[in-house]
């Protein structure tokens, strides 16, 4: 493992992620779940074997007090906790395996895949990424096939749950964007001067959405620009990126981002703000942003932590808005050696005439208020 791929574990994620770097060599493994394939893997390490086989999963359950909409982590996700269930463990549940090939000092390949709860209302295992990567220099790489966006600070690794500290990313954030990977080609190139590295990716490709009415919202020529430096225990991330979507008119897309990190061990703080602008079915201009700020301490096996996240419309499209602010609060307890528990608390303020992120709601249910959420969850790697 190199000093940089260790970094991004320890700071690379929005919520937190730096604990599980912070937590010894029982989190290196994790680099073989997600960052392995991030841009600061290096191809010449000697000692990594032909083929590594790995694995991660959360079982968690979500309890709602708002009993006439459910709370979700995802749009794809059709039901959650609230209305449907009074304890639900389908927002943040799910099992991972991956096998990582390594043939040559240039040449791997990775195949992950999923099983979590989807659009359908099963647990059908999908690949969520299958690619090659040929590494012509140290710091030059060129991957094809299935690909992680790094749209945002977790890309990589947000359905990691031991990689995180808090329970999920902030929904006001992570939802902006449906879009998890795209099927093409991209190139990585990285840049060393001192104690800084940064780290530049250019991506083009396509992806296929499957929404909770079962429908195939085909995205093309996915085209992006990520960007994220590191010095020492900070983290800075960009990334901006346009599609094409078939149900939109005008069909462009267009999503921007920016996070940092900073991670000196005891604590950690971090933030992201994101942007998203869309076009609903009849031309109109749909402009939405979200943001927050992460921060915790560590304190032996515990970590305490609190977010704030807040996700508003820039438009008025003339429907009820989307709009929210959550506060949340936490614990993160290390039980064991790879595996962790967590209590989470999260307060919604639902914006003035809104639903906010609550889905199948039930006629007659009143918009604004507050919604309690309570998550326990167990996470763990292999």
């Amino acid at each position: 493992m190199t000093s940089a791929a260790s970094k991004m574990m320890r700071t690379g994620m929005s919520t937190g992620t730096a604990t599980a770097a912070a937590r010894g060599k029982g989190a290196l493994l994790l680099l073989a779940l997600a960052p392995l394939l991030s841009h600061a893997a290096e191809p010449d390490v000697p000692s990594q074997p032909m083929y590594a086989f790995n694995g991660f999963g959360t079982l968690g359950m979500v309890h709602s007090s708002e009993r006439g909409a459910d709370f979700v982590f995802t749009n794809l996700q059709p039901l959650g906790a609230g209305r449907s269930h009074d304890w639900s463990a389908d927002v943040d549940s799910r099992f991972g395996l991956q096998l990582t090939g390594n043939f040559s000092p240039q040449l791997s390949a990775v195949l992950q895949v999923v099983s979590e709860y989807r659009w359908d209302g099963t647990y059908t295992p999908y690949v969520n990424w299958a690619n090659l990567k040929y590494a012509l220099t140290p710091d030059f790489s060129v991957r094809v096939g299935r690909i992680a966006l790094a749209s945002f600070l977790a890309s990589d690794s947000r359905k990691v749950g031991y990689s995180n500290v808090t329970a999920r990313p902030p929904t006001e954030v992570y939802r902006l964007l449906a879009l998890e990977d795209s099927d093409g080609i991209d190139v990585v190139y990285r840049l060393h001067s001192g104690d800084v590295t940064n780290s530049t990716t250019l991506l083009y490709g396509k992806s296929t959405v499957t929404n909770t009415r079962g429908i195939d919202v085909h995205s093309t020529g996915v085209a992006g620009l990520f960007d994220t430096l590191q010095r020492g225990a900070l983290t800075l991330h960009a990334a901006y990126q346009v599609r094409d979507v078939d149900n939109q008119n005008p069909p462009l897309g267009r999503f921007m981002s920016f996070g940092s990190s900073y991670d000196p061990g005891d604590w950690f703080v971090a933030a992201e703000w994101v942007k998203a602008i869309n076009f609903n079915a009849t031309g109109l201009k749909v402009v939405r942003a979200g943001w927050y700020v992460n921060g915790g301490w560590r304190i032996g096996n515990f970590t305490p932590y609190v977010t704030v996240s807040e996700l508003r419309p820039l438009t008025d499209t003339g429907v009820a808005p989307v709009a929210q602010r959550t506060y949340a609060g936490g614990m993160r307890w290390d039980l064991v050696r790879n595996c962790d528990l967590k209590l989470q608390w999260d307060q919604i303020h639902l914006g003035t005439n809104s639903y906010g992120t609550l889905q199948n709601i039930a006629p007659g249910t009143p918009p604004g208020g507050r919604v309690n959420i309570i998550s326990l969850q167990a996470d763990f790697i292999f």
